[in-house]
């Protein structure tokens, strides 16, 4: 952990407090659009910060684009990233890094800041997969001890696994990857592993959760497989080895999916693609993950949630947290693939979850979100951020989310409401300060709008790939937004520091 001098962080406090008074009388708690713009206020530059987190220093669009990969990769995708809970100053993120567009193969690599996400470091590719011909889906948590874990999946035409990946250094290189799960008969894929650890002082601090989409029972449509069963996994010894691989997805009335090898009435949640972990404040564990129409017929997607308070040990019912109208497929003309993937949040203050998705239920994709005070018991009816008129034929899809120590919800998204034919994509950035019950005007982040088709990997199903999701964090003072995008002729990774708007 940085030290600050004291007398500056003194300082620093006394200007937070009186921008805090300043501002509490403008916060709107009303559930219409908050209209106010996210305003810096300049108290402080922090020491080892770049000039890209200086505030007060651009408090207005633009905001600077920095690229992040600068490697030979031809194409890169999928990124995500994590702030270091101690140092704001210090960010990991990592991506998928192409070897074969053409035949859609690719690793992963990663990246490191210590200025703030205003220069990086390249650490490669992810060292200890040689022997697979594909390492994917990267996600990041920090320790309790400042360690960076990554968790990815690996597969090759024999196997299938997840693993995790420990950085001793903040992210600069990582070690051999520990086998989280992995199955050598070729007739199972696991997909999209997802990490967690539990950073509060109870009984299960330290513990690191991991969980996937366990798929197998052969494919029934959609290049899916007829049973995607939700797995977990945990350590409890930093890493060094995990728990068997258990199956949590459960049973719930709603669970209804006449597919292909499935028994006739069963009610098990066992199309599960996209879950997320979070840890609540009390050490409760929360995993939301979409509950997806397998044949992609006329049966509607279902946001899911269910929850251990035992680190693991047992598991709730599943409850019902949205019916969706999910964005799976291409947006007509256009080829790259979509799907409603979820963001899943907690305040780690006041325990209270979030969720957002892009939903095309107006016709076109916005971006929904809804929110739990009950520990996701009952949830609120779904209210629209992006702030774009209704109905425009614009396209807001892949929203992330964050939410900073100061209760302020960040939630980035893909948009193509610049663009009149709403073909070219850009990045926008929506904040609430009263807790999910409106959104500040939306902030376009990109400087450049990007085409999709350039330099697109083509998949297995024949559609274009710019991944499935992107990067965000988040602390008092920033929000660090991470994309892909075509602005320089390819795929790169590209990063912005936009000041947070304060509660």
């Amino acid at each position: 952990m940085k030290s600050y001098p004291s007398t500056l962080l003194k300082n620093a406090c006394i200007v937070c407090i009186l921008a805090f008074i300043s501002l509490a009388g403008c916060n709107d708690t009303t559930t219409s659009p908050q209209t106010k713009t996210p305003v810096a206020t300049p108290f402080y530059t922090m020491p080892g910060g770049g000039p890209c987190v200086t505030l007060g220093a651009h408090p207005q669009s633009p905001y600077a684009n920095i690229q992040v990969s600068h490697d030979t990769y031809p194409t890169h995708s999928e990124p995500m990233l994590v702030e270091d809970p101690h140092n704001p100053l210090h960010l990991v993120g990592g991506s998928k890094f192409f070897t074969d567009p053409a035949h859609y193969r690719f690793k992963i690599g990663f990246f490191a800041s210590f200025d703030g996400g205003c220069t990086w470091s390249d650490g490669g590719v992810l060292p200890g997969f040689e022997h697979y011909g594909v390492t994917s889906d990267i996600s990041f948590a920090f320790g309790t001890h400042n360690e960076v874990y990554a968790a990815v999946l690996n597969a090759n035409k024999t196997a299938s696994g997840v693993a995790v990946s420990t950085s001793h250094d903040g992210g600069k290189t990582f070690g051999l990857p520990v086998s989280v799960t992995l199955n050598p008969t070729g007739k199972v894929f696991n997909d999209k592993p997802w990490i967690a650890v539990d950073q509060t002082t109870g009984k299960y601090s330290g513990s690191i959760y991991v969980v996937w989409s366990y798929d197998h029972n052969g494919n029934c449509g959609y290049s899916n497989n007829c049973s995607e069963q939700l797995a977990f996994s945990r350590s409890t010894d930093g890493g060094t080895s995990f728990s068997p691989m258990r199956l949590i997805e459960g049973n719930a009335p709603f669970c209804t999916n006449a597919t292909t090898g499935r028994p006739a009435h069963s009610t098990r949640c066992d199309a599960a693609q996209g879950a997320i972990p979070v840890v609540e404040p009390g050490g409760t564990l929360a995993v939301a993950f979409p509950y997806i129409d397998l044949m992609s017929g006329p049966i509607p997607t279902r946001l899911l949630l269910t929850t251990s308070p035992d680190g693991g040990t047992t598991w709730t019912t599943p409850a019902l947290i949205a019916t969706i109208h999910d964005i799976m497929g291409p947006f007509p003309p256009e080829r790259y693939r979509n799907l409603s993937l979820p963001a899943f949040a907690c305040d780690l203050k006041t325990g209270q979850l979030y969720i957002t998705w892009s939903d095309k239920g107006h016709g076109d994709a916005d971006i929904l979100f809804s929110t739990s005070q009950d520990r996701g018991q009952t949830w609120t009816t779904p209210i629209r951020v992006n702030d774009d008129p209704l109905r425009n034929g614009a396209n807001q899809f892949q929203p992330q989310m964050v939410v900073a120590p100061d209760g302020v919800i960040s939630i980035s998204f893909f948009d193509t409401r610049v663009d009149p034919q709403h073909r070219l994509i850009d990045v926008f950035l929506a904040q609430s300060t009263n807790k999910g019950a409106s959104f500040l005007k939306n902030v376009r982040v990109t400087t450049q709008s990007w085409d999709p088709a350039v330099d697109a990997p083509i998949d297995r199903s024949g559609q274009q790939f710019i991944g499935d999701y992107q990067g965000l964090a988040a602390d008092n003072h920033f929000v660090h937004l991470f994309w892909n995008d075509t602005r320089t002729g390819k795929q790169e990774i590209s990063t912005a520091a936009v000041p947070s708007a304060g509660p």
